[in-house]
């Protein structure tokens, strides 16, 4: 099984970004051509409790519709972020609606909905796993760091116990959340594999798992078999298998200019996940992957 298609293209985006119409520092229109001048082709504003619908988007830049909904909860708090729905979700959504709710309200509202920001959120991975028809979660997250947060912007180690403990097993997006356009700004991204850049090929991707989080580095094709998962990318100089086991001889492979690896499936093991990093410490990563007959 070869996770992505060789014929259709890969997009560059950004789902998650806040603007004047929220708590964000620049308006709607600087946010767009700032990211489309950076090389992204889709982004999705999504100010809290509301959906921006901006004007005048630039050539080559698809615009979803976006809203992050939020709740505290005493010791934590769940953001999630909606896309591709109508903007009717914002008379619909309230803190008074649970968070299964509003994730459904979504959904019936033609969009999917992702987890924000786990780490930054203190998620336990009983909450992460109490939430079902997601079609993601982050596992990256720029503003949740130095100099604005504590440094929770990764959320690989908490998403890995959660998976570990049963929990379904989530593609994974990496965001800039951008707020104040500084080195929140043009982090991050998810590459989105879809048969047009549309709103609806768009969706369908990522409600399919067509898609991998970046720093930088490209995942270009990963292979699975009964027995082993091999990886192609970018220049890398270490790539990690990471699964469900806490001990498995070289799972991490080190070298100059590696630009594919070989992983050999071990018993036991429930799923596996990739991670590259490059020359400049940068991370892409990949869904976990279900393996050894495995179904969260």
């Amino acid at each position: 099984m070869r996770l992505f298609s060789d014929h259709l293209p890969f997009y560059k985006a950004n789902f998650h970004c806040h603007t004047t119409c929220s708590d964000g520092q620049a308006s709607p229109a600087e946010s767009m051509e700032l990211y489309r001048k950076a090389g992204y082709d889709i982004l999705a504003i999504t100010d809290h409790r509301r959906v921006t619908l901006p004007e005048n988007v630039p050539d080559g830049l698809l615009m979803i519709p976006g809203i992050e909904m939020d709740y505290l909860l005493p010791d934590q708090c769940i953001h999630l972020i909606g896309l591709g729905m109508s903007s009717e979700i914002g008379t619909l959504w309230s803190r008074s609606i649970p968070p299964q709710e509003a994730i459904d309200t979504v959904i019936r509202l033609g969009g999917a909905a992702f987890l924000a920001h786990p780490a930054w959120s203190l998620n336990t991975p009983g909450c992460i796993s109490s939430l079902k028809n997601l079609c993601g979660v982050e596992i990256w997250n720029s503003v949740s760091a130095v100099p604005y947060n504590a440094d929770r912007a990764d959320s690989s180690a908490i998403l890995d116990v959660t998976w570990s403990s049963g929990g379904q097993l989530l593609p994974v997006f990496a965001n800039d959340d951008v707020h104040f356009y500084g080195s929140d700004l043009t982090v991050a991204a998810t590459v989105v594999q879809a048969e047009s850049l549309t709103l609806t090929a768009v969706l369908q991707a990522l409600k399919s798992g067509r898609f991998y989080a970046t720093l930088g580095p490209e995942i270009r094709q990963i292979e699975v078999t009964d027995t082993a998962i091999t990886v192609s990318c970018s220049e890398a100089d270490t790539i990690i298998f990471y699964s469900n086991l806490a001990w498995v001889k070289g799972r991490s492979r080190t070298g100059h200019g590696m630009t594919s690896s070989v992983y050999d499936i071990q018993p036991g093991e429930r799923f596996v996940r990739v991670e590259i990093r490059d020359t400049q410490g940068r991370k892409a990563w990949s869904a976990p992957i279900p393996v050894n007959g495995y179904k969260a």
